[in-house]
């Protein structure tokens, strides 16, 4: 994002905390192109078993931003986490939907390709993703954010360090304790 972006951005947050009603609007044109970026990104990484498209994705992440009721967005980092959550929880809720359509059978499933996740499984149950990751944010949310972060949204590890406030050292380490941990919950 060029930096009249980035400031158009912070203008907009501020204004919506302030009440103004049209800014969101306004904020959700500007940023599109990064939401787009991201849910590329996501779609990429599930593509096999995602017949959501990227625009799709982003379109109703709009509208379920649109819908927050007083959003408190304190900087655009925290508004592209909240969409990259909103991202997350559409694929949950699709996955949960399919499920119950099949009473129980099969879960939607996705590839997240990871370089020690993948190693181990090609193919994660969404749902199943989702209630550890849950597991993970009550013993320790910094790190079910990173998880999301990088694994879900594949944002680099500067990125990463720049939306939680840490350094990327941190955000490295905790990375290969997110991913053992995750490992081992998921293979039961």
């Amino acid at each position: 994002m060029s930096t009249q972006e980035t400031n158009n951005i912070e203008d907009l947050l501020r204004r919506i905390r302030e009440g103004d009603t049209g800014a969101t609007s306004q904020l959700l044109e500007i940023a599109y192109g990064e939401l787009r970026r991201l849910a590329h990104q996501v779609h990429g990484r599930n593509s096999s078993n995602n017949t959501l498209q990227p625009t799709a994705m982003v379109n109703e992440v709009c509208m379920k931003l649109i819908k927050t009721p007083n959003p408190d967005w304190q900087d655009q980092i925290h508004f592209f986490r909240a969409a990259a959550t909103a991202m997350r929880n559409l694929l949950i809720d699709r996955a949960r939907a399919k499920r119950a359509e099949k009473r129980g059978g099969n879960a939607e499933r996705v590839a997240i390709e990871t370089d020690a996740i993948a190693a181990k499984m090609e193919e994660v149950d969404l749902v199943d993703l989702d209630d550890t990751l849950t597991k993970l944010a009550e013993m320790d949310n910094r790190l079910a954010q990173i998880f999301e972060l990088r694994f879900l949204v594949g944002l680099s590890v500067e990125r990463t360090a720049e939306v939680l406030g840490v350094s990327p050292r941190t955000i490295e380490l905790d990375t290969r304790l997110v991913r053992a941990w995750m490992q081992k919950e998921m293979s039961g």
